[in-house]
């Protein structure tokens, strides 16, 4: 609800919300919706919750925000107020001045809510709107616990299970770099020359974002790894700071020059399994060895994606198929400026994509990549050609919903994000890749939707896989460009074959897709008329522009 000064009114009419039949409206007067970005106070409705401590009230991030209108009056149709504004507002929000509520949607429920608490403050750039906003950010992380509190008990009241650990954030932790064949790794390390600085005869590797304190065979010892003044001061300094400034505290790198890594350094992922079954697939597939080579992984990490792609002086010198794995990251990047912790059970993958200009148009590689997810799973071993997986346009892969087999009813499980930098003759692109497969429930994910039969999915085996298939769907794109077979697999794969959606930013026209444009990867309506007719006019839509509801049969232009 970005705008100008003033109230705001919208209606939230029961067919939203299955309940309430009240109104939404700005509730901080502010001139626009980044000025108005603030720490606002609420009070914790304690009556609507059983069994749990909460705090009275707690400041939580607040942007352009609405208030329930007389939210309170509808308790008799399933509304509760969980947390209402302590602090006027600009508007007249009824009885209560309600900002979160709960309420009865058909079988199930939902919370709404006017400010974010769903926001971690370590999270929040403190740049992003000058020195008042880093004052901001101090604010929220003086009550985050107390949000954190509040936040577990309305996902615990829409009857999810929520861990009661308090550490959610876990420390960072070692990054192992290894090789197909260990001694490469040697050879990957000359290539980082430009990068390596030696400090009290410590080396470290500086990217640009971020420093790595290297570790070889010989200087390996169990004790904490040794650091110059300088390098301990910034550790200990981010140490009281918590994970807010992440990005600064010196990552520790142990390169694996002679052999891999034992399951005693990384207990949740087999590097033995990951390079047996990467090996197994090159040769059935002939994929190039490259991709998948050199595997560089962390148990927790920031995100794969930000350690390639904001090193550059790193970046630069790695080779295509480079990749980076993880278990869990604390800053996992999505599209625009999306940021969450993943948690264990999904694959990670940043994968470096080293692509001509003279090659085929760029913005196809996020297609493929998503095309080699869809392709490496149903190629995983024999028997699982039928997993029900799709491809969503233009880089989200969605999965057959496991509670409704057979209707036609798709979530989302996985997702690409492509970063590209422009050197010389070519594109350096980080290849983003995430897909739910071994997560618990309530998560969707890979094995919950494997039948009985077939043996569940591992990460190491999985990682290999995707990366052969991306391996061979790139080389056949240098040599082949936008061929017809190419586009023939996507679309066998993909969700919208002449489905019918409504264009937003064209005044709401009906259209049917056609596919996409071989040319700029552009995706392809042909406009509807009378009776659904086509009227001879089609539509060429940007990926980075257009966001699509499949299940609403929307293009809406992005805000």
């Amino acid at each position: 609800m970005c705008g100008e000064a003033g109230p705001t009114l919208v209606s939230v009419q029961g067919a939203t919300t299955g309940a309430l039949d009240a109104s939404l409206k700005l509730a901080i007067r502010g001139s626009k919706c980044e000025q108005g970005a603030r720490a606002t106070e609420v009070a914790v409705e304690k009556t609507a919750f059983t069994g749990v401590t909460l705090p009275t009230a707690f400041r939580t991030y607040y942007n352009g925000g609405g208030v329930f209108v007389d939210a309170a009056k509808f308790g008799d149709r399933g509304i509760e107020v969980l947390a209402s504004f302590t602090k006027p507002l600009a508007v007249d929000g009824g009885e209560g001045d309600a900002a979160i509520i709960y309420c009865k949607v058909g079988d199930g429920a939902a919370i709404l809510t006017g400010p974010h608490p769903e926001f971690a403050p370590v999270n929040l750039d403190r740049g992003a709107d000058g020195e008042s906003f880093s004052r901001v950010v101090d604010d929220l992380l003086k009550d985050d616990e107390a949000r954190i509190q509040f936040l577990k008990a309305s996902l615990a009241k829409l009857g999810l299970s929520v861990s009661q650990e308090q550490n959610l954030i876990p420390s960072l932790s070692r990054l192992h770099l290894s090789s197909a064949k260990p001694s490469d790794v040697t050879e990957m390390l000359v290539s980082l020359q430009d990068a390596i600085v030696v400090e009290d005869g410590e080396e470290f590797i500086k990217g640009g974002n971020d420093t790595f304190h290297l570790h070889r065979p010989s200087t390996w010892s169990t004790g904490s790894p040794k650091q110059t003044k300088a390098q301990m001061a910034t550790s200990q300094k981010d140490t009281d700071e918590g994970e807010e400034n992440s990005d600064a505290v010196v990552k520790r790198l142990q390169a694996h020059e002679t052999e891999y890594p034992g399951c005693k350094e990384t207990p949740y992922f087999n590097h033995h399994a990951y390079y047996s079954n990467l090996k197994r697939y090159q040769t059935l597939s002939r994929a190039d060895a490259e991709f998948g080579r050199y595997l560089l992984y962390g148990e927790v990490v920031t995100s794969t994606n930000t350690m390639l792609e904001s090193n550059i002086a790193i970046l630069r010198h790695l080779p295509t198929g480079f990749a980076v794995s993880a278990t869990i990251q604390v800053a996992g990047r999505g599209r625009g400026s999306n940021v969450w912790m993943s948690p264990p059970g999904s694959m990670v993958l940043s994968v470096v994509i080293r692509h001509p200009v003279s090659a085929g148009p760029v913005v196809f590689v996020q297609y493929l990549a998503a095309l080699a997810v869809v392709q490496g799973i149903k190629s995983y071993d024999p028997g699982y050609e039928n997993v029900p997986v799709k491809l969503k346009w233009p880089n989200d892969i969605y999965a057959e919903d496991p509670s409704a087999p057979g209707k036609g009813r798709y979530v989302k499980i996985g997702g690409i994000l492509v970063n590209s930098s422009f050197s010389g003759k070519e594109y350096l692109l980080v290849v983003g890749i995430g897909v739910n497969t071994t997560n618990a429930l309530p998560t969707t994910s890979l094995n919950a939707i494997l039948p009985p039969t077939l043996a569940p999915f591992t990460i190491e085996k999985l990682l290999a896989r995707i990366l052969t298939s991306l391996s061979m769907l790139h080389a056949t794109f240098l040599s082949k460009g936008v061929s017809d077979e190419l586009l023939a697999d996507y679309y066998a794969n993909w969700l919208h074959t002449d489905q019918i959606v409504t264009l937003e930013a064209e005044n709401g026209v009906r259209a049917r897709i056609k596919g996409i444009s071989k040319g700029w990867g552009l995706l392809r309506a042909e406009e509807l008329g009378w009776e659904d007719r086509p009227t001879g006019k089609v539509w060429e839509l940007q990926s980075d522009s257009n966001s699509f509801d499949f299940f609403k049969g929307l293009v809406k232009k992005k805000a």
